[in-house]
């Protein structure tokens, strides 16, 4: 028995590029982007010899003229017979071809949320991604670090503190007002793991670190202490817990099936990979502080174990089937994340949010 590599071709990254000139919150010009695009999948058809290939000859040769609504479902519905997701993207590219009017997009849109009921078992949450149109809602993994500004805006609220003045000054403490937000008008589902839940709890119970988000306001130490009692941060701790808590998964040992030896592999390796960059990131952090940092082949240099079972937890999540979610988010302000975001989302189909720019781009109205 002789192993060979098999090359795996991002049909769908090409796809999505190339409507992203549309897409894009600035006008984009169409060319020359678009036709490298074009050029590119010319070029992968060419060196491949099956089955889909025919259908997006077959979907170019149709758009390169006025196809009928009958014709493009007809050829998705064929290609969803041997892969749903590649059916599903003929309507998708067709619904951003600019061809249509509104009553045909309208169409186009019923005919793909039809196709998508049919096989939507079979699409697992990291493909479904692309499927811009289906507007399916995105569930948010929420890290640590969001949750204890949620914490602590709520302890300002205790002392009668203008929170945003005097805590938030760079803003970056009120993204986890807009997940609510987003929450509340059903456009998220947030969700917090087991692991975060505890870190917050220990967080919560060192009684320092509240204190030195307190620093530049102005409460006297007195008050601040009698505010920061057990009975006060454990009844705020419950709150933020239950707030940031609007999904439930059916899978009771989801958290459990998600730390295997295969994930465990697979992290492991996409860590190594990347260790360049967590080498700088963890110098950056040594100079406010000892890290705490996980070491593999002889390097301390990586997310400690939480955000590890995080990680895991996200590609998990984005292998199976979610009934109704569209993608999978980390909502993180953590740089073990954000520096490396778009790694994650091309090697295990997850992305990572850290404010309400990059949030937007992931929510469909």
């Amino acid at each position: 028995m002789e192993q060979h590599q098999r090359p795996y071709f991002a049909d769908e990254e090409l796809d999505m590029l190339r409507s992203y000139h549309l897409e894009h919150p600035r006008p984009l010009p169409r060319e020359p982007f678009a036709g490298r695009v074009t050029a590119a999948f010319n070029s992968l058809n060419k060196n491949r010899r099956r089955q889909k290939s025919s259908f997006d000859t077959r979907f170019m040769q149709l758009m390169q003229g006025n196809p009928t609504l009958s014709e493009i479902y007809e050829l998705s519905t064929r290609a969803s017979e041997e892969k749903a997701i590649d059916g599903l993207m003929f309507l998708e590219r067709a619904q951003t071809s600019g061809k249509y009017t509104p009553v045909e997009l309208a169409r186009l849109a019923d005919s793909e949320r039809t196709l998508f009921t049919q096989y939507k078992n079979q699409i697992p949450t990291s493909k479904r991604r692309y499927l811009r149109h289906l507007k399916l809602t995105p569930l948010i993994i929420v890290d640590t670090n969001i949750l204890m500004d949620s914490l602590v805006q709520r302890l300002a609220t205790s002392l009668q503190l203008n929170a945003d003045a005097s805590l938030d000054i760079t803003g970056v403490g009120n993204f986890h007002n807009v997940l609510l937000n987003r929450a509340k008008d059903g456009k998220v589902k947030l969700w917090l793991p087991k692991v975060v839940k505890s870190e917050l709890r220990a967080l919560a119970k060192g009684k320092d670190q509240l204190r030195g988000r307190f620093s530049d306001s102005l409460v006297s130490p007195e008050v601040l202490e009698s505010t920061l009692t057990e009975e006060v941060i454990d009844k705020l701790v419950d709150d933020v817990l239950s707030d940031f808590s609007t999904w439930k998964p059916l899978d009771l040992h989801m958290e459990a099936e998600s730390d295997n030896p295969e994930n465990t592999e697979a992290v492991t390796k996409f860590l190594i990979d990347h260790y360049d960059i967590f080498d700088e990131l963890t110098a950056m952090k040594r100079t406010r502080g000892e890290p705490h940092r996980t070491k593999l082949e002889g390097n301390d240099v990586y997310p400690e174990a939480p955000d590890i079972g995080i990680i895991k937890i996200a590609m998990h999540l984005a292998d199976q089937a979610l009934s109704g979610i569209g993608t999978v988010l980390v909502a993180t302000r953590d740089g073990d994340f954000t520096l490396v975001a778009r790694a994650f989302e091309e090697r295990f189909g997850f992305g990572v949010v850290k404010n309400s720019r990059t949030l937007n781009l992931w929510i469909r109205s």
